[in-house]
């Protein structure tokens, strides 16, 4: 099945999905919930250098975006209701990006001028994905996965933050997040019953190639460290709060429609098992330097 045949068997769920975001969807300014007077007799930051890596790492990953998705299927089939969730989307990450910009900057976490530049450059070159091409399953899949990672990020962030304000802020955000996922989850399910072995497919070549959100942009190696050895995001995490549970929601190991090849289940259960077996080699190897 070509892509825009699928793109045209998907969008009754599509427009569906949407309408259902856009009844949830709230509209917010990053104002309401940073306010730089709060913070304009603090001479110095206080949050960690842990929480500040995470902090831009994921205003940088927001950043590119537009880019990374603004040609994406511009054929007359897909204008509609899909260039219509793809515009929403793009317009709340930006509104995130802004929100993180404004609380960095307020709490005096960052050189404005060197965090504009690196935004800047993200914007420009987009951050090198494990996604090459113009695909729409592997995009749903990968958008999927990038969605979940980031939410489990923002999550521990606010914990490692200590400040009110950065607890509502992303929490403000991962409310936003979920509605995503709420979508692209969906859309990825029904794409299973329209197309199971080809989605099946994206969905193991996604999964096995999928990097961090951030992997490719300016400092990047320091942030991975950081949040890893910190606990905000590290592969333990990363296969049990993102892999399995979406896997799990996509009842993959449960279908007998999938057909062989690249998107078997045997591929990707052995593949769980090797990160399962890493996983537990990191954490014994952070018990013994602990």
């Amino acid at each position: 099945m070509s892509q825009l045949v699928l793109l045209r068997e998907l969008e009754p769920v599509i427009g569906a999905n949407l309408d259902r975001h856009l009844a949830a969807a709230t509209t917010w300014d990053p104002a309401e919930y940073v306010d730089p007077e709060r913070y304009w007799r603090q001479r110095r930051s206080t949050l960690t250098e842990t929480a500040k890596a995470a902090l831009v790492t994921s205003l940088l990953t927001h950043s590119s975006t537009a880019l990374d998705h603004r040609e994406v299927y511009g054929t007359s089939t897909a204008r509609n209701t899909w260039s219509r969730w793809m515009h929403e989307w793009n317009g709340e990450k930006k509104c995130h990006a802004e929100a993180i910009h404004r609380y960095l900057v307020a709490t005096r976490s960052v050189d404005p001028v060197a965090l504009d530049r690196a935004r800047f450059q993200c914007m420009t070159v987009g951050i090198e994905s494990a996604m090459e091409g113009q695909h729409l399953l592997r995009s749903i899949v990968h958008a999927t996965v990038d969605v979940m990672a980031t939410m489990v990020s923002h999550r521990n962030t606010a914990a490692e933050c200590n400040d009110q304000v950065a607890t509502e802020l992303l929490g403000r955000i991962v409310a936003d997040q979920q509605l995503h996922l709420d979508f692209l989850r969906d859309a990825a399910s029904a794409a299973l019953d329209i197309a199971p072995a080809q989605t099946a497919k994206a969905i193991t070549e996604v999964i096995l190639n999928f990097r961090m959100p951030g992997t490719g942009m300016p400092g990047f190696e320091r942030s991975a460290m950081l949040v890893s050895r910190n606990g905000i995001y590290d592969l333990r995490r990363h296969l049990d709060e993102v892999l399995l549970p979406v896997l799990r929601h996509w009842r993959i190991f449960d279908r007998v429609d999938l057909g062989r090849g690249v998107g078997s289940t045997a591929i990707l259960s052995d593949f769980l098992d090797d990160l399962e077996n890493q996983a537990e080699v990191i954490e014994a190897q952070k018990l013994r330097a602990s």
